[in-house]
């Protein structure tokens, strides 16, 4: 059944559980992201402070971002693939939309609408590069990027716990955490980049998450809503910048020829053990 629906990466070096958790966990993190969205908007309508910030979905949510890289064989199933996340990802962000538009925050409806937008094109971007062009990813994620995601994920969380759980402190950001990680594995194929868009693009991407995470515990130590409000808005910057960098990155004429090489081979040698 695993042939059938999920296809082994250039290398084939991954096993039939991690193929099947790459096409899985997109979508438990993405339904986690409902979940939270909408008890966010219960709480609302409630106006009842609550202890739960939506810890559930910053843990998960890097896992939207990895749904470039789902395994899945057939060009429908993988339409339909990324249709489903759309629509998910969509339903979270009008559940906070439907939240915010009961508070009258203003700005955080206009953040959100921003991120729909966001969510819009790149998925477009990957319909585009994954179904219509069939483009082959050229960044790979394999077992020991996972653990390693999650090892830094329980040191990072050690630190933020605290604030989801403080009644007194107020976080929407549900990405950075995400982003720290992120732009730590794409580095680690700098070497191989070749064009100068992708180079500023990783160098944005890393600036504009540091400033989010900065201000992020500005705002906790001195409460202004100015810090806050530069937090929601360099996340959502991070957020297209990533996104960016995950289509640019479908593209072989922003890597060096030499690890295009490297990837031929790699698959004429997965080719002939099979």
């Amino acid at each position: 059944m695993t042939h059938h629906i999920v296809e082994r990466p250039i290398g084939g070096n991954q096993d039939g559980f991690f193929l099947w958790a790459m096409v899985i966990l997109p979508i438990l993190s993405l339904c986690a992201y409902v979940g939270d969205a909408f008890y966010f908007y219960h709480e609302a309508l409630e106006q009842t402070p609550s202890l739960y910030e939506g810890l559930l979905s910053t843990i998960l949510i890097l896992f939207a971002y990895l749904q470039y890289c789902a395994p899945i064989k057939s060009r429908e199933l993988r339409l339909a693939y990324h249709i489903l996340l759309y629509i998910l990802i969509e339903t979270g962000h009008v559940g906070y939309i439907f939240a915010y538009s009961c508070t009258k925050d203003l700005f955080s409806v206009i953040i959100f609408v921003g991120w729909m937008l966001c969510d819009t094109f790149f998925t477009a971007g990957l319909i585009y590069c994954r179904i219509y062009r069939q483009l082959h990813f050229h960044i790979e994620v394999e077992n020991k990027h996972i653990f390693h995601f999650i090892s830094r994920l329980d040191v990072i969380l050690a630190l933020f716990i605290p604030v989801f759980l403080n009644k007194d402190l107020s976080t929407t950001t549900r990405d950075s955490i995400a982003f720290f990680l992120l732009f730590d594995f794409f580095s680690e194929k700098y070497e191989h980049f070749s064009s100068i868009w992708i180079k500023a693009c990783l160098y944005l991407f890393a600036a504009v998450t540091t400033i989010s995470i900065a201000c992020e515990w500005l705002y906790f130590r001195f409460d202004e809503d100015v810090f806050n409000s530069i937090t929601d808005i360099a996340e959502l910057v991070a957020g297209c910048l990533c996104n960016s960098l995950i289509i640019m990155q479908f593209f072989p004429y922003h890597f060096k020829p030499r690890h295009l090489q490297e990837m031929a081979h790699q698959s004429q040698v997965a080719v002939v053990g099979t």
